[in-house]
């Protein structure tokens, strides 16, 4: 008996010695043939990347076979695993996809309308997506039901607050954390609510990638040749931050007000006020140009225009309101305060060699072509 316990022990230590040289030899590999030989799926990747790591080698929570990128000011997507390959698109910061096939120099993804390739090291996979989810994401409830009940505090004696109907969506506050009893606590205006967690959907609300054609195909004909034009010219370059002027003030229905506030929220809730207040203007500035539309609601949800009108992040602050200096902003700007002149667009990141003219506010480029 005893020599054939040696025998499975010798025989245990020998399979343990070749897999830690085979797995040596793979660390060792060159980058070229360590790129063919590492090119696996999102569960091999966890693996051989964080063997140590307990919470990262058995994790299947919600971001398993996902990715997040939150890159500034944004990543490309190429067409193939090559810089000089054509761009098929963008991920902006707080942005999210799936991954098809993982590489340890780049990764296959599909985000959106857009599928190609980034650099690994410029997205989190797994568990790793899901923490950076937790820091840049809303964390959302939709309501599933026909209407439910939001109370006062957890259980079915609490008062009840307000009733919601499907589809509406709320931020869900983690940090009072009533699911243990099958109630969830979320952001109602600024004050908590509890939902019986059996009649909502509970997940994170992240962008997609925008493909080169959508962004090109959102420019008006005008805004294409001038863009055009502009690419060509000397005289494009920064001008000075716009002094704080006046412009026609704009009457808008109450409704009308909080849409510009919320969306103001979305685009800048985390910058400066000076941002949020450009932001404002920039709007109403394109409900004065008949180009852009009449309206508030016609300029916010025009196609191509503003992703947070399209993708839920505008609805999720539309339920649960607007922070207090983007409200303020958004009634000085239709007070006719205006800190950002006649610009007509803004975005973290401008290449500033197509423009005729810039101004930077915060995280903010304003600009016009």
């Amino acid at each position: 008996m005893g020599s054939k316990i040696q025998n499975i022990i010798f025989h245990m230590i020998s399979h343990i010695t070749v897999f830690a040289l085979a797995f040596g030899s793979v660390l060792y590999t060159s980058a070229e043939e360590h790129s063919k030989m590492m090119e696996v799926t999102l569960n091999h990747t966890d693996l051989l990347n964080n063997f140590l790591d307990v919470s990262r080698l058995f994790y299947n929570g919600e971001f398993q076979g996902k990715f997040t990128a939150n890159t500034e000011p944004y990543l490309e997507i190429y067409s193939e695993p090559d810089t000089e390959s054509k761009v098929e698109g963008k991920l902006y910061p707080a942005s999210w996809g799936s991954v098809e096939t993982w590489g340890p120099e780049w990764t296959k993804i599909s985000s959106g309308s857009v599928s190609g390739y980034v650099a690994t090291k410029s997205i989190s996979v797994g568990y790793d997506a899901e923490q950076i989810a937790k820091e840049t994401a809303k964390y959302q409830a939709t309501v599933i039901a026909e209407s439910v009940n939001i109370r006062e505090d957890a259980g079915t004696d609490a008062a009840i607050l307000t009733t919601a109907l499907q589809n509406e969506v709320f931020n869900v506050i983690e940090e009072a954390n009533a699911e243990e009893d099958g109630w969830t606590c979320i952001d109602l205006n600024g004050s908590k609510g509890y939902v019986s967690s059996e009649y909502i959907s509970e997940s994170f609300h992240m962008n997609e990638a925008v493909s080169t054609d959508e962004e090109i195909l959102s420019r008006t004909v005008e805004e294409q040749i001038a863009f055009e034009d502009a690419w060509n010219s000397e005289n494009a370059g920064e001008q000075p931050n716009p002094e704080t002027s006046s412009a026609p003030a704009l009457s808008v229905t109450e409704d009308e007000a909080y849409l510009l506030a919320c969306m103001v929220h979305v685009e800048s809730g985390a910058e400066p006020y000076e941002g949020q207040l450009a932001v404002a203007n920039v709007i109403l500035n394109r409900v004065r140009n008949p180009r852009f539309g009449s309206t508030i609601s016609e300029v916010i949800y025009a196609e191509g225009q503003f992703p947070g009108a399209h993708n839920g992040v505008l609805d999720g602050v539309l339920a649960s309101g607007p922070n207090e200096s983007c409200i303020q902003a958004a009634q000085e700007a239709l007070m006719g305060i205006n800190n950002i002149g006649e610009y007509y667009y803004f975005n973290g990141y401008v290449d500033t060699s197509s423009v005729s003219s810039f101004t930077v506010i915060g995280g903010h480029t304003f600009y016009n072509y």
